[in-house]
């Protein structure tokens, strides 16, 4: 390896944004946002493929008609087509910006509110383009597709969807590791969309086993999804248990009022991990990105 992991790319990473309060604000919104929106598809997945796969209709389309019955339908509805559209063009404003305050405060430039909007903007159609294309082939992306079609396949071709998916795990890995800095090159080089992933994979390529040993600790880093899920899912359960256990009306209230604080207060503690952990693998692939492309030039790789 032509450079040192730790000293070149995990160390700087950790000083850039250790003390950085600004940075782990302003990540915390769609840190919030990505919690919110991907558990609610997993439980809404697991959820579903329990009622298929153990056929519990009876009990799911009480629930349904429940729901149905009690005034909120609609406005659940445009909330989260409103939640949808936020999310869906929150995130790429705030990757476009992230990367560029990143590279300037490496850099010792300032970065002033201004610049969160500009940068956020200006490279807004080339991350929403990435985001759009390459999405699915995330892993959290995987694992939704992998409960939908269990659901609807049924649980008898287990074996069958476990190898199939087992593949594509292995190709999305793979095309992971080559796609690693194409944000980095149409951010920080100003290139379009498939020069970036070319001149990504090129650099992936001459610092491959760096890249892959990188890309695995983020796979590490990012098992706080399964932890999000757990908390969205064990937290309804837990205030239809107690629902179902307490008998006087007015304990039930004190017992889902206090689970529903706790909820909260898990969600927002989930959100600041979730924004440490973002501005910190965001530029541990910057330093990772500016260190690979200087190798690769180093030697020969144009």
């Amino acid at each position: 390896m032509a450079y040192n992991f730790r000293e070149d790319v995990i160390i700087p990473a950790w000083n850039l944004i250790k003390d950085d309060s600004t940075l782990k604000l302003l990540c915390l919104t769609p840190g919030l946002l990505s919690i919110l929106f991907f558990s609610i598809l997993l439980v809404y997945q697991s959820v579903y493929a329990y009622v298929n796969i153990f056929e519990k209709w009876d009990e799911a389309f009480i629930v349904l008609l429940n729901f149905f019955e009690s005034g909120y339908l609609f406005e659940i509805i445009i909330a989260w087509i409103l939640f949808f559209i936020i999310y869906v063009i929150a995130i790429p404003l705030f990757d476009g910006w992230l990367i560029q305050y990143i590279a300037k405060k490496d850099e010792w430039q300032e970065v002033s509110g201004s610049d969160f909007i500009g940068c956020g903007f200006y490279n807004f159609l080339r991350v929403f383009q990435y985001n759009n294309l390459f999405s699915e082939f995330k892993f959290i992306s995987i694992l939704n597709a992998y409960l939908f079609t269990l659901r609807f396949v049924g649980i008898e071709y287990l074996s069958t969807i476990n190898i199939l998916f087992f593949i594509v795990f292995i190709f999305s890995t793979l095309l992971n590791i080559f796609l690693a800095y194409a944000k980095y090159e149409m951010i920080l080089t100003k290139k379009d969309l498939f020069p970036s992933c070319s001149s990504s994979a090129k650099i992936a390529l001459f610092n491959f086993w760096t890249t892959m040993k990188l890309y695995f600790l983020m796979f590490l880093l990012n098992v706080r999804v399964m932890l999000n899920f757990l908390i969205f899912l064990s937290f309804p359960i837990a205030i239809i248990t107690v629902a179902g256990i307490i008998a006087s009306q007015f304990f039930q209230v004190i017992a889902i009022v206090i689970l529903a604080i706790l909820f909260i207060v898990c969600i927002f503690f989930l959100g600041y991990m979730a924004a440490v952990l973002d501005s910190f693998k965001a530029a541990i692939w910057y330093f990772a990105y500016k260190t690979g492309k200087a190798n690769m030039e180093r030697i020969g790789g144009k």
